[in-house]
Parts: structure tokens; sequence; C-alpha cells
């Protein structure tokens, strides 16, 4: 009997530890002011979602799942300006290799002077100036 409990208890610790992790939202919106275009590309591993145009005011999400690996990182490469002169690069999110980082909203937002990052309720930072 006490083999059956030990093997019942087991085995519920098991699915309830192993839930379904929420996927991770990266938010990109363009802030940079009217007729002004931003242009990205983000990639992580395998996964390229090419290079995207934002109107301004434009909100564009990516949803992934943390799978724990390095495969998980996120960078973006970011273009504004006049023949998309100024630039600047950015590492959208980082992977917690021990702990997977479920259900976050990374926020990174084009401004004239930088990209801001935000990070769920927190107020954004500047994370990266432009550089031509």
């Amino acid at each position: 009997m006490s083999r059956l409990i030990f093997f019942i208890l087991v085995t519920a610790i098991y699915f309830v530890g192993n839930e379904a992790c929420k996927e991770i939202e990266i938010v990109i919106k363009n802030t940079l002011g009217p007729s002004r275009i931003l242009q990205y590309h983000c990639r992580s591993g395998n996964t390229n979602v090419g290079v995207q145009y934002l109107n301004f005011k434009g909100t564009r999400i990516i949803k992934f799942k943390d799978d724990g690996t390095e495969r998980s990182r996120w960078k973006c490469l970011f273009r504004q300006g006049i023949n998309m002169k100024f630039f600047t690069e950015v590492e959208a999110y980082r992977p917690d290799l021990k702990h997977p980082l479920c259900g976050k909203r990374y926020e990174l937002s084009a401004r004239m002077d930088a990209i801001y990052f935000k990070m769920d309720e927190r107020p954004p930072q500047p994370l990266n100036k432009w550089r031509s």
C-alpha cells in the first residue's frame, strides 16, 4: 500500500511540475514620429522573421516558447532614418538556462534617441542609442 501511495505521489509531482510554459512575447513598437518607418530584423537560432517594416504607432508581436537552451536567445537589428542610415542591434531576449521565463512580455520601443526596453510593468529604460 505504501508503494502505491509513493507511486501516485511521484506521478502527481511529475505532471504538476511539467505544466505547459506560457509563450513569451517580444513586442516591437514604432514611436519615432509621424512618417518615420522602422525597419527591424529579428532572429533566434533557426528562426528568422526576416526584414520587416513598421509604420509610426505600429506594433508587432513575436511569440515563442523558451526551450531552455541558447537557441531561445533573440537578437534584433533596428534601422531608421533616410536610407535607413541609423541602426542599432539589441538582445531582445536572453534565456535563463536554469529557469525558463514563462509568460513574460518584453517591449522594445523605437524612439528618436534610442531603443527603449520595458519588461512587465516596469518603466521603459533606454537600451541602445542609434549609430550611423
